[in-house]
């Protein structure tokens, strides 16, 4: 899984360390996994609906109730297959990702419970690795204005600052202007903004907060389209177009990278993160936290 550094103007748990967490998250990620996978390996059998799931009962009992099961229902289904079982363990991972974007310790920002079915967002944090660090939709501040961004992956590597178009299977994308596209499908054509003057104004504002700190890094930009056609005769520098084309073939070499994270990417993020806005407040006294930093 990609890790969510930053989500909006949220108060991220990244942005306190962002040397500890992303060797933490990793750690943690396999460590639960691995001691699920193993208890459902070894217990396949389905639970009992007397069930009270007791302290001595398996740990994988215990994380399907208190992540995936509501109260009122005390018993569990268990995944019957691996795929299944991995299908459950990145989406409640996935919830967890959530929290450790929106809260630390110490402060929480209120969560749009729009993030916790947002596809996109789960697109990136689901079926990338866990060195890539996302920025979603982050909100930089430079000289007292606010700008923000779209998506910004940041790989061991490289920078990518990415604008996703819609994913309408019948699409298709030409290259009008410097300033507009048209995008057109069976039934409808109509004039979009050019994506690559967002894209040109994330990689400006992202060259000038590494430039001012001496950080040099690779850059590049990405228009994306899974499902639609992108037709065009040449592309800006350091930009690729990535549609149903050739959206497999990049796909695959995204997620076959086996980089691990590197001290750079993370002087990168540090970086980006200082010049991000942030709303939170400060947490209630009563409230837990002792468990917020495992699984």
């Amino acid at each position: 899984m990609a890790q969510l550094v930053k989500l909006q103007d949220y108060i991220s748990r990244y942005e306190t360390d962002v040397y500890r967490y992303p060797g933490q998250f990793i750690r943690l990620k396999k460590e639960n996994y691995d001691a699920i996978y193993k208890q459902w390996y070894n217990q396949q059998e389905p639970v009992d609906e007397e069930d009270t799931y007791e302290e001595e009962q398996p740990r994988w009992k215990n994380w399907f109730k208190r992540h995936h099961e509501p109260e009122e229902q005390p018993t569990t289904k268990l995944p019957k297959t691996e795929e299944e079982l991995k299908v459950e363990f990145l989406d409640k991972t996935y919830q967890f990702q959530l929290k450790w974007a929106s809260s630390t310790l110490q402060e929480v920002s209120f969560l749009d419970r729009m993030y916790e079915i947002d596809q996109r967002l789960k697109y990136f944090l689901t079926r990338f690795p866990d060195t890539y660090l996302l920025m979603y939709f982050p909100i930089f501040k430079l000289k007292h204005a606010l700008l923000e961004a779209e998506t910004i992956l940041i790989t061991p590597t490289e920078v990518l600052c990415i604008n996703w178009l819609d994913d309408e299977s019948d699409s298709v994308y030409e290259p009008v202007d410097q300033r507009k596209w048209l995008k057109k499908t069976d039934e409808t054509e109509r004039m979009i903004v050019n994506p690559n003057i967002a894209l040109k104004r994330m990689e400006s504002t992202v060259k000038t907060m590494l430039d001012y700190h001496n950080v040099s890094f690779d850059i590049k930009k990405l228009v994306l389209t899974s499902q639609g056609v992108i037709h065009y005769n040449h592309l800006p520098y350091q930009t690729e177009y990535v549609d149903r084309e050739n959206y497999q073939s990049w796909f695959q070499s995204m997620r076959e990278s086996n980089i691990p994270l590197k001290h750079k990417q993370l002087k990168v993020a540090e970086t980006l993160l200082s010049y991000t806005q942030t709303t939170s407040i400060k947490r209630p006294e009563w409230e837990d936290v002792e468990t917020d930093e495992q699984f």
